[in-house]
């Protein structure tokens, strides 16, 4: 019974699409393979059930709950309730409060390491100063012919000048969660679009974001998910270079497939 729901659960999270809210899409597979293991074995002892009374017959056996029928439900629901319970209550995203006590990155040296993103550059083959025109083939366009670009894009440009001739000036579109912005906000026209980028699972998530200049539009309700159109600028604020969209337009968008970034 312990395996048929701990099985149940795995292949649940992992068909519902759940999954994704928690765990990088390398290690998703595993998740699949453990639940069908676990139904696996769960159907093989149904056919052929052990009994573990053969070593507790002794008085001296430590395993003095396995003798007892109250003692094996016990042991039953402390393997049982905690995963049931986490998989009932859990949220799907991470909460306004949640992302202020990790902390929201707006610098790419406040990351751990570069990760790689659609238009990062990687250790191996570091991205060499491109020509305007050799860049336009490159980046990703929207219908509209808007550069497509993910939050950490923008904050590994203000630290690379090959990647900021690629977005300085250019139009471009992005999503992200939107959150007010106490700090960076001389005007009060701005807010943080904030995305989570995830190296391994939920628990090393940390949200990253960049600045918008949105004017009016941040009357927009606070972790509202919004599609951010406007130019990418890199001004130099409080001595260090940082980014920030002059948006032309924020409206509330669906989220995205995958809400998290890698």
């Amino acid at each position: 019974m312990t395996l048929t729901a701990w099985s149940a659960i795995l292949l649940y999270f992992y068909f519902s699409g759940r999954i994704s809210a928690f765990l990088h899409p390398v290690f998703r597979p595993f998740v699949l393979i453990s639940g069908g293991v676990m139904i696996l074995l769960a159907i093989g002892l149904a056919i052929s059930p052990l009994s573990g009374d053969e070593c507790c017959e002794e008085e001296g056996c430590a395993h003095s709950l396995g003798r007892m029928t109250t003692g094996r439900i016990l042991t039953f629901l402390i393997l049982l309730l905690p995963i049931g319970a986490a998989a009932a209550i859990s949220s799907d995203g991470f909460g306004a409060g949640t992302m202020m006590n990790r902390g929201i990155v707006n610098d790419a040296t406040g990351l751990k390491a570069a990760r790689q993103t659609s238009l990062s550059p990687t250790p191996q083959q570091p991205v060499q100063p491109q020509q305007p025109t050799a860049a336009d083939e490159y980046l990703p366009k929207s219908k509209s012919g808007n550069v497509l670009i993910q939050v950490t894009d923008l904050l590994y440009a203000a630290q690379d000048s090959s990647l900021r001739s690629d977005f300085q000036g250019k139009t471009i579109e992005l999503t992200g969660q939107l959150m007010p912005d106490n700090i960076n906000n001389p005007n009060g026209n701005r807010f943080k679009l904030v995305r989570m980028l995830m190296v391994c699972c939920a628990a090393d998530a940390r949200p990253v974001a960049v600045l918008v200049d949105g004017g009016a539009n941040t009357k927009i309700p606070e972790m509202s998910w919004v599609r951010v159109t406007g130019r990418a600028t890199f001004p130099t604020e409080g001595g260090r270079m940082m980014a920030v969209v002059k948006a032309d337009s924020v409206v509330v968008s669906d989220p995205p497939e995958e809400t998290m970034l890698y």
